[in-house]
């Protein structure tokens, strides 16, 4: 678990990845508590993909949920989870940010992430069934 300070607000996160503390600081996904605006945190999640630090964001309570194939999945596809505490961003800004990381890994994965990813990712469910009406 760790935690960063911006103003008088503290954000408890979490994540499962091999990241650097510095890593992790430098993200944008560690800034969306934050943005108010959905078009910023779409380049957060760009610069985060230009950096080789995406994540896929999680809400999630006191303890952290982690599934045994998270580590697997986080290798093969070069993506963090990133599960923030009690509080964080906004709904939309974390599907706004999950939006642009879910496009990313289409266009340089295919489609067998799909089948792989958690499914509680916020927004990945209205995403897929968007996806599947496109397709």
């Amino acid at each position: 678990m760790n935690a960063q300070t911006e103003g008088e607000e503290t954000v408890i996160f979490s994540r499962i990845g091999e990241l650097s503390d510095e890593q992790l600081n430098n993200s944008g996904a560690s800034k969306l508590t934050f943005i108010t605006d959905e078009k910023e945190a779409e380049k957060m999640a760009l610069l985060d993909i230009k950096k080789g630090n995406p994540f896929l964001l999680l809400m999630g309570g006191i303890a952290p949920t982690i599934i045994t194939t998270d580590p697997e999945f986080e290798k093969e596809y070069g993506i963090y989870f990133y599960e923030f505490g009690c509080t964080g961003p906004e709904n939309r800004i974390v599907i706004a940010y999950n939006r642009m990381i879910f496009k990313h890994l289409n266009s340089t994965k295919g489609k067998k992430w799909i089948k792989e990813v958690r499914d509680d990712v916020i927004g990945f469910k209205e995403w897929k069934r968007n996806y599947k009406r496109k397709s």
